[in-house]
């Protein structure tokens, strides 16, 4: 019998709170929001994100030389790998402009209707994401996430724990 739980071991190095594409993988998920948090963040000299809502003045910080705010949205995701729901901070542009054009066509809408694939590739500067809506239907256990996904997007406002 080992001291270190095997599941433990098998688990991953992530607490499970966020969504991050792994590069290499199909990542699916179902976003479960209704409607995403918009806002900026910049990094502080202290290395800790501040962000603040799209609309509202940058809050005072001492940030780090040379940083600039960059725009983000947050929102709620059923991770079907982790089969877990988790909060998905997006910083990319290309990301958020790909998932703008999808939500905007006809034939997808709103992304709670349908699962996207999410892959990544690159390093760095280099690094390239892809966003592909997935038709498919909704288990039982994404309806019951989606109806309490139990995660306050707010809270990244206040740099408080959004799975308090």
């Amino acid at each position: 019998m080992s001291f270190i739980d095997t599941d433990f071991l098998a688990s991953g190095n992530n607490a499970g709170s966020y969504f991050k594409p792994v590069k290499g993988t199909a990542n699916k998920v179902r976003i479960l929001s209704d409607k995403p948090l918009h806002g900026f963040v910049q990094w502080t000299e202290d290395n800790r994100p501040m962000r603040w809502s799209y609309g509202m003045s940058k809050p005072e910080a001492v940030y780090q030389e040379g940083s600039r705010p960059r725009k983000f949205l947050a929102c709620a995701v059923w991770n079907y790998a982790t089969e877990s729901v988790q909060l998905w901070e997006i910083t990319q542009s290309s990301v958020i402009n790909s998932l703008d054009d999808i939500t905007r066509d006809a034939d997808y809408g709103h992304p709670n209707r349908y699962d996207l694939k999410i892959s990544r590739t690159g390093e760095g500067l280099e690094t390239q994401y892809r966003l592909i809506p997935h038709p498919a239907n909704m288990s039982e256990q994404v309806e019951a996430a989606m109806q309490n996904p139990g995660v306050n997007l707010e809270a990244l406002l206040n740099g408080e724990d959004p799975f308090a």
